[in-house]
């Protein structure tokens, strides 16, 4: 666990219902560690069953926000994709390079909304990365800076990757003054503990993690295991629409 990010045991309400109907407690199989030694082809969990109540418990996770920097797609699109992810998890960054596109037909067509959440739970580099993801947001540009340090496929750490956050920066147009003001700020600091604190509410400890309108997948699964979700999903919501 970084040092800068911590957990303050900010629990919701009903967080041990998610954690005993099983929600996200796989996570603990697939949970990454840091040293980065798990092997690419390792089996991990998929999802865990959830009851129709629970699942509702999950989706209101979804913040809808239309001034959210991290989102994409339409604030009322009737299934949410939820992403926890650490900047420096590997497979996080594999989903965002193969999987994530794949599902934009989706978020084109209205039919998906993707809110993205950091869980920098690896390293306090991680945490840097997740503050510099938020700053890049402040100016509008947060999927561009995602899009560029996962497009890497490489681990920064120390003064590599403060070079690449600098890279970055100016590959995509920040104002750097302005980006170098935000990432340090408390603001940000707290935005990003939000997020964590939200992940480890439900039961994260490892990434990356996903909630389809409330229902659990695990780990950066091939494109079919979140096609079926979002399918599933859809149709959950058809159904509550008669």
């Amino acid at each position: 666990m970084p040092s800068s990010t911590r957990k303050t045991g900010r629990w919701t309400p009903w967080a041990p219902f998610l954690i005993g109907a099983a929600i996200l407690v796989a996570i603990a199989g697939y949970a990454i560690v840091a040293s980065g030694s798990e092997a690419d082809d390792q089996a991990a969990p998929q999802s865990a069953p959830v009851s129709s109540d629970i699942r509702a418990m999950g989706e209101e996770l979804a913040r809808r926000d239309a001034d959210d920097p991290m989102a994409l797609g339409d604030t009322d699109a009737p299934v949410v994709l939820i992403a926890y992810s650490d900047y420096n998890c590997p497979f996080c960054g594999r989903w965002v390079r193969e999987i994530q596109p794949e599902l934009m037909h989706y978020v084109d067509d209205g039919q998906l909304r993707i809110e993205w959440r950091e869980f920098p739970y690896l390293s306090d580099d991680s945490t840097t990365a997740a503050r510099a993801a938020h700053a890049a947001g402040a100016q509008g540009k947060f999927w561009e800076f995602h899009d560029a340090y996962y497009g890497k496929d490489e681990k920064f750490e120390g003064e590599a990757l403060q070079n690449e956050l600098d890279a970055i920066a100016d590959d995509i147009g920040l104002d750097k003054k302005r980006f170098d003001e935000d990432r340090e700020s408390d603001e940000t600091a707290q935005a990003v503990q939000r997020d964590f604190d939200e992940g480890v509410g439900i039961g994260v400890n490892g990434t990356p993690a996903f909630l389809v309108n409330g229902q659990p997948v695990m780990g950066a699964q091939p494109l079919p295991v979140f096609n079926q979700a979002i399918d599933t999903a859809l149709a959950d919501a058809k159904k509550g629409d008669k």
